[in-house]
């Protein structure tokens, strides 16, 4: 199988796609750097986005996406750096967009094809945001909130108070 490189957010018109490739996405420092500020993590070091595709017929085809990253998102408790990675494969669907029956959608993976062109890296930002945690947390979730608080004698006062414990990090 023939490998063809494309550039992020590059439009694949389907006239050009031959019936089964392998699609390498070429993901430069500015393009992690901008996926990096929209999904609102610290920082993205690897993206890879790898998709194998069959044609089924001339407006349809079967996308086998393979997504690796690893970066920093946001503690939601500290705000301090939390790392990640993700090794994920999943396979998506694209279809005319005058074909998709919005009734008869199940819980298959499927994208419309708008004006004969497919932006196959818009798909992989998508569920990259998807498989990321949501609620990051520092040693996963496993906080000792009496070290939050610099005087312990008021611990028991304040310990249900989640405004309190926020206001008491990294001081």
């Amino acid at each position: 199988m023939k490998s063809k490189i494309v550039k992020f957010n590059e439009l694949m018109s389907l006239e050009h796609l031959g019936n089964s490739s392998k699609i390498i996405i070429k993901i430069d420092k500015n393009d992690k750097k901008n996926i990096s500020k929209r999904l609102d993590l610290i920082k993205l070091d690897t993206l890879n986005i790898d998709i194998n595709y069959n044609k089924i017929d001339k407006m349809e085809l079967i996308a086998k996406y393979e997504i690796i990253a690893n970066g920093e998102q946001k503690c939601v408790i500290s705000l301090n750096p939390v790392k990640f990675k993700i090794k994920n494969v999943f396979n998506i669907k694209f279809i005319d967009e005058q074909k998709v029956n919005l009734s008869t959608l199940d819980d298959e993976f499927i994208e419309p094809i708008y004006n004969n062109n497919i932006n196959f890296s818009e798909i992989g930002v998508q569920m990259l945001d998807s498989f990321l945690d949501p609620y990051p947390k520092i040693n996963n979730g496993d906080v000792d909130l009496n070290r939050v608080y610099n005087n312990e004698d008021n611990f028991e006062i304040n310990k249900n108070n989640p405004f309190e414990v926020l206001n008491n990090i990294n001081k």
